[in-house]
């Protein structure tokens, strides 16, 4: 007995494959579906045997399917039986060798960007359009929304008209009140940091340079500030620099450097806020 569709797919899209079946079931539209056609033991010609007796040959393509050798096989038994293809994309793949030649001419459709409009036209196409109001259930929609490749791109659009305003208002009230009020304890009005003591330790062309401060005013979020810290020679040339947020100062060390001389005779430091403000700096001489 012939049936209107063979579902092809490996075995780890098996999810997909359930959720493709019970849509076709539920549209009333007759399929071959080894989960449940086949059974142990059976010989591999009844696969034969259905391909050859299908009118449609529906593949589930994906990164699984696309190198394994019986979804490749039933493939080309259903192009050279001259059997119409339709390809269903879950993946996003791209194909090469021997299927990119079998499927230069199906119909080729893709689970996303909108999974539950692409499988209703899948079933439109399968039925020749004789099914005019595809029955999809949310809950097999959900199983291709989790590979849908633009599943993120779809979730940013779908909260941004929310989002974005709430966003500007925290940064509007952080950056206008709180940043403001969190900078005005210190005798300059705002947080500061002082190199106290320098250790160079190491010797022939392996220095390590640790450097030591305290903070004035530390505020709980640090990653907000920058420091810039260079290490200088006796003619103020450049030898080595550090670009940091200052939640890297932790316990009285502000950062350690690793230098092959030991030639560095003063340290310039910066810290500045995200309006790229300068808090303080100063030119310590080792």
């Amino acid at each position: 007995m012939g049936h209107g569709v063979f579902i092809c797919y490996d075995e780890r899209d098996r999810d997909a494959a359930d959720a493709i079946y019970n849509i076709l079931k539920d549209n009333g539209i007759d399929s071959w579906y080894k989960h449940d056609e086949m059974s142990e033991g059976d010989p591999v010609d009844k696969i034969t045997s259905a391909i050859e007796n299908c009118e449609t040959f529906l593949l589930i393509l994906s990164k699984n399917s696309k190198d394994t050798n019986y979804v490749i096989t039933e493939t080309d038994i259903a192009f050279s039986r001259e059997i119409p293809i339709i390809v269903f994309n879950i993946d996003d793949v791209k194909l090469t060798g021997n299927m990119e030649y079998i499927l230069q001419t199906p119909i080729w459709l893709n689970s996303f960007p909108d999974c539950k409009m692409q499988l209703e036209t899948l079933v439109r196409k399968i039925s020749n359009n004789s099914v005019s109001h595809p029955k999809v259930d949310s809950s097999h929609v959900k199983v291709f929304e989790k590979t849908n490749p633009n599943r993120m791109q779809n979730l940013i659009r779908k909260y941004a008209r929310i989002g974005v305003p709430i966003l500007l208002a925290v940064l509007f009230i952080y950056f206008a009140v709180i940043l403001p009020m969190g900078q005005m304890t210190t005798d300059d009005g705002v947080f500061a940091m002082d190199i106290t003591h320098v250790d160079v330790s190491g010797s022939e062309g392996d220095f390590k340079y640790v450097v030591y401060g305290e903070s004035y005013n530390l505020p709980a979020d640090k990653e907000m500030y920058f420091m810039n810290i260079r290490f200088l020679d006796k003619d103020d040339n450049l030898v080595y620099e550090i670009n940091s947020t200052a939640d890297e100062f932790n316990s009285g060390k502000i950062c350690t450097g690793y230098l092959k001389t030991d030639n560095v005779t003063h340290i310039g430091f910066k810290l500045s806020d995200l309006n790229d403000r300068e808090l303080c700096s100063e030119d310590y001489v080792i």
